[in-house]
């Protein structure tokens, strides 16, 4: 460990620079991200005109791969030895792959329809892959700069509102972007150049900026094989359940932002109107994070978890009472914007919570591998969620060809856009409630800081 580190010690205050640096990796992961949810099964089908069912089943087989590439990119990140740590480094070698592989999922060749999904199923798997092996180092860096619980749920907090932002940003210029660089597949290349250089920006500034403060009580040689690492992982009970809530809100997120093209064009009438979807889905949540960390101080996080379950549920079905009545469609997804507030906010801080509940259950601290749960469980999500909507969509004889859709098509964009979701909402409140680590975590928490002083004096705790 390092002089720095000594000095600085584990459970440091994080300051105002550092905090926000550190949001700004995930500010770049959601211009990604944000794309890749609301507007690629858009642009494969509707501007370029491939088939629905096959982009949802490349993505579908990809994100399944990509949940192996999780778990190995996790135990990578615990392995790995710099002078700048386990995770940072991670960030200055991918920044730039990372954009390039963005720009790449879009400049797809003017080839026969069986060359383009077969372009689109290698450089879609490279942008997941290239994702992974950036988001698990990113991630995992919150549980390493501070052990400090407060200080932890601040960072993600501002993490979140940063995330927020990004896929805002990303939901909302793309199309106006678009269609002023020409509205052509070349418009969308070039949208994603943009894109693609902010987010490397934002990548080498959160590695320029951000400090790792942890104790690595392990040499490499020292860590736990894959295996043994994964049967510590499904041994921590809230780790299992934490994976599946990100598992159906990440199905949900999928369905909804997904689809929010194709309601906008072919049940509200105009395909911009996307942007104000979106705008009216994230605003909330970006004001609403300023004011979360003091009600998370208060209540903790699952029962401002289970009211945001129940209020998108709530959002949901004023738009169901006519999914075509613009109006009801603004206050049912401004609602819902407000609904997922306390989730997002909160979900991501669960995970280091659930760590710690590991170390101080087996003794062992493998930060990567147990923080994949949440990236494993997203990306599978969107996987799972995109392959739905591509199948249901292909079933119900969408062509995005067609000037007009069949009214099964317009029956399944509904339940996609609106039904579904709210039933997966109800499934979180479920899984909520079986998460009770916060009940116990004082004792975690006092618990680990007595292992460390003692490791420190060379005492045994009391």
């Amino acid at each position: 460990m390092s002089s720095t580190m000594q000095s600085n010690g584990e459970y440091v205050k994080v300051g105002t620079t550092e905090r926000l640096s550190f949001g700004a990796g995930d500010l770049a992961t959601n211009i990604a991200w944000g794309a890749m949810s609301t507007y690629i099964v858009f642009f494969y089908t509707d501007v370029l005109g491939l088939a629905a069912a096959a982009i949802g089943t490349i993505m579908l087989l990809s994100r399944f791969l990509d949940g192996i590439s999780d778990v190995a990119m996790g135990a990578v990140v615990d392995r790995t030895r710099s002078k700048q740590g386990r995770a940072r480094p991670w960030l200055l070698w991918l920044a730039i792959p990372f954009a390039i592989s963005l720009v790449l999922v879009f400049t797809v060749p003017d080839v026969s329809n069986a060359w383009r999904i077969a372009y689109i199923a290698v450089f879609y798997n490279v942008l997941v892959l290239v994702f992974t092996a950036i988001v698990i180092p990113y991630g995992t860096l919150n549980t390493r700069m501070t052990r400090d619980f407060q200080q932890r749920s601040s960072l993600n907090v501002t993490r979140m509102f940063a995330a927020t932002a990004g896929t805002l940003l990303v939901t909302v210029a793309t199309i106006p972007l678009v269609n002023a660089l020409g509205g052509d597949q070349r418009a969308w290349i070039l949208s994603f150049v943009v894109f693609g250089a902010i987010a490397a920006g934002l990548f080498l500034t959160t590695y320029r900026n951000t400090r790792e403060r942890i104790t690595d009580p392990l040499a490499a040689t020292q860590q736990p094989s894959l295996k043994d690492s994964l049967k510590a992982a499904l041994s921590n009970r809230y780790w299992v359940i934490l994976f599946l809530v990100f598992l159906v809100f990440s199905v949900a997120e999928s369905l909804y932002t997904g689809a929010s093209a194709y309601y906008a064009r072919y049940i509200l009438g105009d395909t911009n109107f996307v942007a104000l979807v979106s705008f009216l889905l994230y605003i909330p949540a970006l004001i609403g994070m300023l004011i979360m960390q003091g009600i998370y101080r208060r209540f903790g996080k699952i029962t401002p978890m289970i009211i945001g379950a129940a209020i998108f549920v709530v959002g949901s079905v004023i738009i169901a009472i006519d999914p075509s009545n613009i109006n009801l469609a603004i206050i049912g997804t401004l609602v819902r914007g407000v609904g997922r507030i306390p989730i997002f906010g909160a979900i991501w801080g669960m995970l280091p919570d659930t760590i710690e509940y590991g170390e101080w259950k087996t003794g062992r601290r493998i930060e990567g591998v147990l923080y994949s749960a949440g990236s494993m469980g997203q990306k599978a999500g969107y996987g799972v969620g995109a392959a739905v909507l591509g199948w249901i969509m292909s079933a119900a004889g969408y062509s995005g060809l067609l000037a007009t859709q069949p009214d099964t098509a317009i029956t399944a964009i509904t339940a996609i856009f609106i039904y579904v979701p709210a039933a997966l909402f109800v499934l979180l409140i479920v899984l909520f409630l079986l998460y009770r680590l916060e009940r116990i975590y004082p004792t975690v928490e006092s618990d680990l800081a007595a292992r460390h002083r003692a490791s420190e004096t060379g005492n045994a705790p009391e």
